[in-house]
C-alpha cells in the first residue's frame, strides 16, 4: 500500500478521525399505509464531475436538491423523479457546499437534514489494482480466518444503505457511500460483515479510506480502503483487510510462514535454530518495523541479525531464531512470542514460539534413607518426567569400603507419589545415593548418605491370616523381620517396652499366649512366653517402669483387667467390668473404661492392685466402647480413645471432648509418640494417620504394603525410671536405666515446680519434697545430640506420724517406777519413736527435756521416778518413709514428797515409822487444829494419807484460802492412799497448809505430791 506517512502519523490521523465521520446506514422506506410523508435522509458521495447527493426512497412524488447560499436555500436540481441520486457539477474543485433533499407531494413536503461536503481537489485515478487481501494474523491467536489475496473484485449496487464486494472466497459488506478520503467510524457490530468461505461475522471497525469515487448514478468507480478486523466473532487475533477496487493506489501486506515455530526438544546447554519466511504479498514496498521477543533478555530465544528491512512487492526474506535453553538440566516447556511491527501500518504480527528444554535428569533432591531396627527403607518422590522426557528407571548406588554397586529399578507407570525400596538386612557403613534415567540418559547421583542411627520405629503386626511382627519407619514403610519358621502366628495385640528395646505381643493360634521379645537395633531375641490363657488377651499396655504389662481378658463373659509381671509369673486380677487399660505415668495406676457405675460408663483412674480401687473419675461424661483403643499421653494429661471412626481427646480437668481427627473407618489402634507430640491412629481401612494433639492437624502416612495392619506400637530408645513405691517420702533416691542410650550420655534431673533441672546421675536424689503429686523429669542428651525424657509421677507423703503418750494412766503415784506407753498413726506405717521427758520439784520450774530413748521400736519404756518430782513425757514418731512427726503434748504425773518434807507448824504431831507407810514413815495426830506446811508451786496437789474407819479429817489451805476438807474415814483401812485435791486454775506459789479439823480421831499424813501442769 502506498502511504506517505509513517506509522506514528497514521496512528495520529486515526485518532483524529475517530471523531470525524460516522457513516449512517440509509434504510429505504417501503410504501405503507401512513398518510404522513416520510423525511428523506441525504448522503454525499464524490464523483469525477462534482459532488453527488443520494437519498433514500420515500412516498414522495418528486424530489429536489437544494443548495445553501449565503442567505437562503435555492433549488439546485429542479424536480427529480425516478432517481435517488443527483450530481452537482457546478462546485469547483476544493469548494464546499451544504445540501438538503426536499420530498414533495401534491399536498405536502418533507426536508432532509442538511449535509455538508467538499469536492476533492484531485479526482482519484482509476487503476488496475483489483484485489481483496486478508491478513488473518493467525499466529496471534485462535481464528477461523485464513490469509487470502483474491481478485478481481466485483462490487454490487447499493442495497439498503450498503454494498457488497467479493473476490475469491471472500465477501465484505460495507456502507454504500463514503464521502471521500479519511477515517470512518463504523461503531455498530453490524456495520460490516466479513464472509470467508462458509463462515461470516459482523464486526465494528474504523475504516481508513485512501481514495474513493462513484459514478453519477451511485455505482462504485474506484475504492482503496484499509479495514482492521478486531471484533470478529470466533477470531481472537487482530486481522487486517485491504480493499482495492479498480484502484491505482497500491498496498503492502506481510505474510509470515510458518505462523508458529515449535522447536521441539532441545538438550539444555545446546541450541536449535529455525527460520521464518517474511513475504510481502502486496503491491508496494513493505517496511518491517521493530522485531522483539516478549521475554526480553531473559528469553531462551535469540533473534539473529537479518536483512528484512525493505521488501519489494513479492519479495521475501528469512529470519533465524535460535532456542538455547540455559543451564545443565532441562526445565520443561518454554513459550515466548516474536512481535513484528510494520512502520507503515498499525498492524503487528505475533509469532508463537514453543520449545522444550530437555536434559539428563538432575540429581534428586528428595532421597530418604529411613532406618528401622532391622533394616531400612529407601524412598524418593516418583518422577513421571525428568529433564523434559519421561523417566525410564532409577538407579540406587551403594558405597561400602570404597566400592560402588548399583541397582536399576524400572519406573512403574502406576506408581504413586513416592517410590520405595526395602533393605531388610543392610550392611553397616553403607552409603546410598540415587540417580534418575530418562530418554536422554542417566543423570548424576544425589549426595551419598548413610542411614541415621535407628532410635525410633513403629512395631506392627501385619497380614492376614498369618499375622506377623514387622518393623516400620515412622513414615509408615514396613520392613519385614527375618524369617522365623518356628514362630507362632497369628500375632496381634502389641505393646512396646518403655526403653524401646522389647515388645509384648499376643499369639492367637489354638490358645492365647502373651509373649515378650527383644526387638532392638540389630538385635532380635528369642520370644519368652509369659502367660497362656484359653480366653482372649487384648489391649496390652506396658508400665512406664518396665515392670508390668496390663491387659484385658474376659472372665465368664465379663471383661477384666489383669497385670502380669514383665519377667513372667501369674497375672494379678485388678478388677472386672473394666476395659481398655492404659498406664498412668506413676506406674501405679491405670486409666480404664469403668463399667462399675450405676449409670453410664466413665473413664476412671484405678489402682493397679487387686480390687482396682477407683482413685478418681475423669470429668468428661464418656467412656470407650468395649474393644476400642484407649491410650494415656506420656505426660498423663490427656486420654486418646477411639469412638467409631473418630479419634477423641479428653483431659483430667475439663468435661470437654474433642474430636482430633475423623478417619476413613473405625479406629483400630492408637499409639502416642514418647514425647507426646504426635498421635498415630490406625483404622480398619488400613490407613495410618499422624495427628497433632495440640493443633489437630493430621497427615495420612504413606505405606509400601497393601497387607492389613492389625496393631501398632511406637518404639523409641530411651531411659527408664526404675519402679518406685506407691508413696514416697520427702527424700527420694530414684535409679534410672540408660542402657539403651549411647555411652557418654549426659543427664539432667528435676522435679516439676520444685527442684530445677540440674546435672545428675543415677540414682537421682532430692530432699524436702512436699506432700502431694510431684513429677520427676529426667532428660538424657546423647553425644549425637538426641534428647529424650522420662517422667515419673510420684505421690509424696512429707508428713510425719501423729504420736501421743498413752500411759501411765494416773497423775500421781507412790510407785518408784512408771511404765510410759506411746502410740502413733501414719498411712505409711510407723518405723520408730523418740521419747523425752522433763521434771520439776515441788517448788521449782521444769528442767530442760532429756531424751533417753531415740529411734526405739518399742511402744513402752520403764522409768525410775524420784520422790518429790513431777515428770512430763512426750513422744514423736518416724514413719517408714523417713518422715518425723512433731512432738506430742506432754503427759505428766508426779511422785509425792515424804511426810518428813512437811514442816510441823504446830505441836501435837508424832513422827512414826513402819513399812506400811510411804518411804516407811508417817506424821500423825488425834488433836484438832494441828498443822503441817510446805512451800510449793503448782496447780495439782495430791495428799498421801491413811484411810480407816477411825480416821479423822484435815483441811487444806493454799495460803489463807481453804482449798478443801478431806475426810479420811473409810470402812476399811488403806495406807499410802493418793487423794487428789481441787485443781487450781492458775499456778499457786506459796505455803500449802494441812490442818486437822477432827478431834479424837487419828490423822496419819504420809506425803504430798505437787504438779505444775
Amino acid at each position: 500500500m502506498r502511504r506517505a506517512r509513517k506509522s506514528a502519523l497514521i496512528r495520529a490521523g486515526l485518532a483524529a478521525a475517530l471523531a470525524a465521520v460516522t457513516v449512517p446506514f440509509v434504510a429505504h422506506a417501503a410504501f405503507g399505509d401512513s398518510t404522513a410523508l416520510s423525511t428523506p435522509t441525504a448522503q454525499l458521495f464524490p464523483t469525477r464531475t462534482g459532488i453527488g447527493v443520494a437519498w433514500d426512497t420515500t412516498d414522495a412524488a418528486t424530489y429536489r436538491v437544494e443548495r445553501k447560499t449565503a442567505t437562503d436555500w435555492q433549488d439546485a436540481s429542479g424536480p427529480l423523479t425516478g432517481t435517488t441520486t443527483w450530481v452537482d457539477q457546478t462546485v469547483a474543485a476544493g469548494a464546499a457546499a451544504d445540501y438538503r433533499v426536499v420530498a414533495t407531494t401534491d399536498t405536502e413536503s418533507a426536508t432532509s437534514p442538511e449535509v455538508h461536503g467538499t469536492r476533492d481537489t484531485e479526482t482519484p485515478a482509476v487503476g488496475d489494482i483489483d484485489t481483496l487481501a486478508l491478513d488473518a494474523n493467525r499466529s496471534a491467536g485462535a481464528t477461523w480466518l485464513q490469509d487470502e489475496t483474491a481478485g478481481p473484485v466485483t462490487a454490487s449496487a447499493q442495497v439498503a444503505g450498503s454494498r457488497t464486494l467479493a473476490a475469491g472466497s471472500m465477501k465484505i459488506r460495507i456502507p454504500a457511500y463514503f464521502a471521500g478520503p479519511g477515517y470512518y467510524s463504523l461503531p455498530s457490530q453490524s456495520a460490516l460483515t466479513l464472509t470467508q468461505g462458509t463462515q461470516s461475522c459482523d464486526t465494528s471497525t474504523t475504516a481508513h479510506v485512501h481514495a474513493v469515487s462513484y459514478t453519477a448514478d451511485g455505482q462504485l468507480e474506484t475504492l482503496a480502503v484499509t479495514l482492521p478486523i478486531s471484533t470478529c466473532t470466533g477470531a481472537e487475533s487482530r486481522g487486517s483487510l485491504e480493499i482495492r477496487y479498480r484502484s491505482a493506489i497500491g498496498y503492502s501486506m506481510l505474510a509470515i510462514a510458518p505462523d508458529k515455530l515449535d522447536f521441539g526438544r532441545v538438550t539444555a546447554g545446546t541450541s536449535k535454530t529455525l527460520s521464518l519466511t517474511l513475504k510481502n504479498t502486496g503491491t508496494d514496498v513493505l517496511h518491517p518495523g521493530q522485531m522483539a521477543l516478549s521475554g526480553g533478555s531473559s528469553s531462551p530465544w535469540k533473534l539473529d541479525q537479518n536483512d528484512c528491512w525493505n521488501l519489494a512487492a513479492g519479495a521475501s526474506c528469512t529470519l533465524n531464531l535460535t532456542f538455547a535453553p540455559s543451564g545443565t538440566y532441562g526445565y520443561g516447556d518454554y513459550a515466548d512470542r516474536l512481535m513484528i511491527a510494520q512502520t507503515d501500518s498499525v498492524q503487528a504480527h505475533d509469532i508463537r514460539l514453543t520449545g522444550t528444554s530437555v536434559s539428563v535428569p538432575r540429581a534428586p533432591e528428595t532421597f530418604v534413607v529411613d532406618p528401622t531396627y532391622s533394616g531400612l527403607v529407601l524412598s524418593w518422590q516418583t518422577w513421571k518426567v525428568a529433564g523434559g522426557t519421561p523417566v525410564r528407571a532409577y538407579v540406587v548406588h551403594r558405597y561400602l569400603d570404597g566400592v560402588e554397586t548399583t541397582q536399576q529399578i524400572d519406573a512403574d507407570p502406576a506408581a504413586g507419589d513416592w517410590t520405595t525400596l526395602t533393605e531388610p538386612d543392610p550392611k553397616p557403613g553403607t552409603q546410598y545415593a540415587l540417580s534418575v534415567v530418562n530418554e536422554i540418559g542417566e543423570g548424576p547421583a544425589s549426595t551419598p548418605k548413610a542411614a541415621s542411627r535407628a532410635t525410633d520405629q513403629l512395631a506392627v503386626t501385619i497380614g492376614r491370616p498369618d499375622t506377623e511382627l514387622a518393623n516400620s519407619t515412622l513414615g509408615g514403610y514396613v520392613v519385614p523381620l527375618p524369617n522365623d519358621p518356628g514362630s507362632v502366628t497369628p500375632k496381634e495385640s502389641l505393646a512396646a517396652a518403655p526403653n524401646g528395646r522389647a515388645l509384648a505381643y499376643v499369639t492367637t493360634d489354638t490358645e492365647h499366649i502373651l509373649w515378650t521379645r527383644l526387638v532392638a537395633p540389630g538385635q532380635l531375641g528369642t520370644p519368652a512366653k509369659l502367660w497362656t490363657s484359653t480366653a482372649p488377651i487384648t489391649h496390652l499396655s506396658w508400665s512406664p517402669d518396665g515392670s508390668r504389662i496390663a491387659f484385658q481378658s474376659p472372665e465368664n463373659g465379663t471383661p477384666c483387667v489383669y497385670v502380669e509381671p514383665a519377667a513372667g509369673g501369674t497375672p494379678t486380677k485388678v478388677a472386672c467390668d473394666v476395659t481398655s487399660p492404659s498406664w498412668m505415668p506413676d506406674a501405679q495406676s491405670l486409666i480404664v473404661s469403668d463399667r462399675r457405675f450405676d449409670g453410664d460408663d466413665r473413664f476412671a483412674r484405678i489402682k493397679a492392685l487387686p480390687g482396682g480401687a477407683r482413685i478418681s473419675t475423669l470429668p468428661a461424661p464418656t467412656a470407650a466402647a468395649d474393644g476400642a483403643p484407649v491410650r494415656v499421653s506420656p505426660d498423663g494429661l490427656q486420654v486418646a480413645f477411639g469412638s467409631g471412626a473418630d479419634v477423641k481427646l479428653i483431659g483430667f480437668s475439663s468435661e470437654t471432648i474433642t474430636v482430633a481427627k475423623s478417619l476413613d473407618s473405625r479406629v483400630r489402634s492408637i499409639s502416642w509418640s514418647p514425647d507426646g507430640r504426635s498421635l498415630l491412629a490406625l483404622s480398619d481401612g488400613n490407613k495410618l494417620t499422624s495427628i497433632s494433639p495440640s493443633t489437630h492437624g493430621a497427615v495420612e502416612l504413606r505405606t509400601n504394603t497393601t497387607s492389613p495392619r492389625v496393631d501398632i506400637a511406637w518404639q523409641q530408645l530411651g531411659l527408664v525410671i526404675a519402679p518406685t513405691p506407691e508413696v514416697v517420702g520427702p527424700r527420694i533416691s530414684i535409679p534410672f536405666d540408660s542402657s539403651a542410650l549411647l555411652p557418654g550420655t549426659k543427664f539432667t534431673c528435676s522435679v516439676a515446680g520444685y527442684a530445677p533441672a540440674a546435672p545428675c546421675t543415677s540414682p537421682y536424689q532430692v530432699s524436702d519434697l512436699r506432700s502431694g503429686e510431684d513429677t520427676v523429669l529426667i532428660t538424657a542428651t546423647e553425644p549425637d545430640g538426641r534428647v529424650t525424657t522420662a517422667r515419673r509421677t510420684l505421690t509424696v507423703d512429707a508428713s510425719g506420724p501423729v504420736a501421743r503418750v498413752t500411759g501411765p494412766n494416773y497423775q500421781s503415784s507412790v510407785a518408784a517406777t512408771a511404765k510410759v506407753t506411746v502410740t502413733a498413726s501414719d498411712a505409711a506405717g510407723v518405723a520408730s519413736y523418740d521419747v523425752r521427758y522433763r521434771r520439776a520439784t515441788s517448788a521449782g520450774a521444769y528442767s530442760a527435756y532429756v531424751q533417753p530413748w531415740t529411734g526405739i521400736t518399742a511402744t513402752s519404756v520403764d522409768v525410775s521416778v524420784a520422790g518429790g518430782y513431777e515428770y512430763c513425757f512426750s513422744v514423736r514418731a518416724k514413719d517408714k518413709l523417713g518422715n518425723v512427726g512433731g512432738w506430742s503434748a506432754d503427759r505428766c504425773f508426779s511422785r509425792p514428797l515424804d511426810d518428813r518434807s512437811l514442816a510441823m507448824a504446830t505441836t501435837g504431831w508424832a513422827r512414826g515409822s513402819s513399812t506400811k507407810f510411804y518411804y516407811g514413815t508417817d506424821t500423825q495426830t488425834t488433836a484438832s487444829g494441828r498443822a503441817l506446811t510446805r512451800t510449793v508451786q503448782g496447780k495439782r496437789f495430791f495428799l498421801i494419807a491413811t484411810r480407816c474407819p477411825t480416821c479423822g479429817a484435815v483441811a487444806v489451805y493454799a495460803g489463807n484460802r481453804l482449798l478443801t476438807t478431806v475426810n479420811l474415814a473409810y470402812p476399811t483401812t488403806h495406807y499410802q492412799v493418793v487423794l487428789g485435791l481441787p485443781v487450781q486454775s492458775t499456778l499457786f506459789s506459796g505455803t500449802l497448809t494441812l490442818r486437822t479439823v477432827s478431834s479424837g480421831k487419828i490423822v496419819q499424813i504420809d506425803g504430798l505430791a505437787v504438779g505444775r501442769s
